[in-house]
C-alpha cells in the first residue's frame, strides 16, 4: 500500500495529455458547431434565392399590359433567376413550383414554393435539427395604379 500511495499521487499531479484529452472532449461539439453553419448557410441561401426568384418575378409583371402577359413575364424571370442559383434551387432533381395570380385588376401575386426534401442536407437532418422543408416566397404589386 505504502508503494501505490506515491504512484497515484504522482499521476494525480501529472498534467501530460490534458491538451489531447481536452480536445477529445471539445471537437465533437466544435465540429457540430461548423458543420451546423454550413448547413444552414446553404439552407438560407435557398431560401434566399427564392425570395429573389418572386420578387424579380413581380418587378418582370409590372412590365405586362394584361394579365396573360403578366403571368408570362413574372414566370419566365423567376425561372431565368432559379436557373441563375443552379443546383443550390434544383438539389435532388426538383425545381421550385412558381405560381402566379392576378387579383383582379389591382394587385399581381408571384409565389414560390420549394420542397427540399430531396436535397443533400437533408440527409444530415439526424444529426441537426433542421427547419421545414418546404420552403415559400411571396411577392405582391400593384397593377400601374399611383
Amino acid at each position: 500500500m505504502s508503494r501505490v500511495r506515491p504512484v497515484i499521487r504522482r499521476l494525480a499531479g501529472c498534467e501530460k495529455g490534458m491538451t489531447a484529452l481536452e480536445f477529445v472532449f471539445l471537437a465533437p461539439a466544435l465540429l457540430m458547431l461548423v458543420f451546423a453553419i454550413i448547413i444552414y448557410s446553404f439552407y438560407f441561401a435557398a431560401q434566399m434565392g427564392l425570395r429573389h426568384a418572386a420578387a424579380e418575378g413581380a418587378r418582370a409583371a409590372v412590365a405586362g399590359l394584361s394579365s396573360a402577359e403578366r403571368i408570362a413575364l413574372a414566370r419566365a424571370r423567376a425561372q431565368e433567376v432559379i436557373d441563375g442559383y443552379g443546383s443550390l434551387l434544383a438539389a435532388g432533381g426538383q425545381k421550385p413550383v412558381i405560381a402566379t395570380t392576378a387579383n383582379g385588376s389591382d394587385s399581381f401575386t408571384v409565389r414560390l414554393s420549394y420542397d427540399m426534401s430531396a436535397s443533400p442536407i437533408r440527409r444530415y437532418a439526424a444529426f441537426i435539427p433542421l427547419p421545414a422543408t418546404t420552403i415559400t416566397a411571396s411577392t405582391v404589386v400593384t397593377n400601374g395604379s399611383y
